[in-house]
């Protein structure tokens, strides 16, 4: 049966109301996957030239025990983000850890001090970190006998505004190429058998994996797999974490090095910065401030 109307309309709405330099601002948007079973989410018609444009979106699922994992995430590590003097003006610091971190660590001793730990590492290093990805030998003692050792991955990007922390987990499950390619089993060739003008796939993360391009990564092994990613223009990662309770959204695009080639970060409907060919310029949300 055709699809109801759903929140990747929106996604695909902030999308196309700022992509290439706002050109598809006033595009009609046909919700073809609504009227249609098994077609193509939307296609965009843009009026300046009649250009058309199709847009395709999945979310990539959880990794593996993921609800159990956040159960011990949650009370623990959360928390850190209350800490109001841990925000840098301008920069939205992300601080992942490691998948697991705590479930060889069963006593409750043992992972408060690992909690205490990161907390009093991102207050002496938040000044100093990198932009972009970057990842952090640590050690923290938990016990006489041994400390607990781990990296710490981290990505600063511009925010503007206060700035804000917020602390997630590193997808360090082995199973990131199966839930690629379950992606990419169905809507890869509605795309291509869509007859526009360019292609779009959107892979949305509700549960960030620090390194998109570990993600791309996997896609590439699976290009003779799946021959119809030759058809496709551009493959954009949506990051959706923080949107339900936020309402943030950021859009990444990535060259073929792995570098970030382009982005689109949105509060509700205000586009709050975008990168395009490499050079970071505010939107008019933050020129507004």
């Amino acid at each position: 049966m055709p699809t109801n109307s759903r929140r990747e309309n929106i996604f695909i709405e902030r999308f196309l109301s700022a992509y290439e330099n706002y050109s598809w601002a006033d595009a009609t948007i046909d919700w073809v996957d609504e009227k249609i079973d098994g077609a193509v989410e939307a296609i965009a018609t843009r009026k300046s030239d009649g250009k058309t444009l199709a847009v395709e979106h999945t979310i990539v699922e959880p990794f593996l025990k993921e609800k159990e994992d956040f159960a011990f995430f949650e009370r623990a590590f959360l928390k850190i983000e209350k800490d109001t003097d841990l925000p840098v003006p301008g920069r939205w610091i992300q601080v992942f850890i490691p998948f697991g971190a705590l479930r060889g660590y069963p006593r409750q001793e043992a992972q408060d001090a690992i909690v205490d730990g990161v907390h009093e590492w991102l207050r002496t290093n938040r000044l100093l970190l990198p932009f972009d990805f970057s990842e952090h030998p640590a050690s923290f003692p938990i016990s006489r006998k041994k400390p607990f050792k781990t990296t710490i991955y981290t990505r600063v990007t511009n925010l503007p505004g206060a700035g804000r922390v917020h602390v997630r987990r590193q997808q360090m499950d082995n199973n990131l190429g199966d839930v690629v390619e379950k992606a990419l089993k169905k809507k890869p060739p509605k795309l291509v058998q869509t007859r526009v003008d360019k292609r779009i796939l959107i892979l949305e993360r509700q549960h960030m994996n620090l390194l998109a391009t570990q993600m791309l990564g996997e896609l590439n092994k699976r290009k003779v797999k799946f021959p119809e990613l030759a058809s496709i223009d551009e493959i954009w990662i949506l990051e959706t974490m923080f949107y339900e309770r936020e309402g943030y959204l950021r859009f990444e695009l990535f060259d073929d090095h792995g570098s970030l080639a382009a982005s689109l970060d949105f509060k509700g409907d205000e586009l709050l910065d975008t990168v395009a060919n490499r050079i970071m310029v505010p939107g008019p949300a933050a020129n507004r401030k």
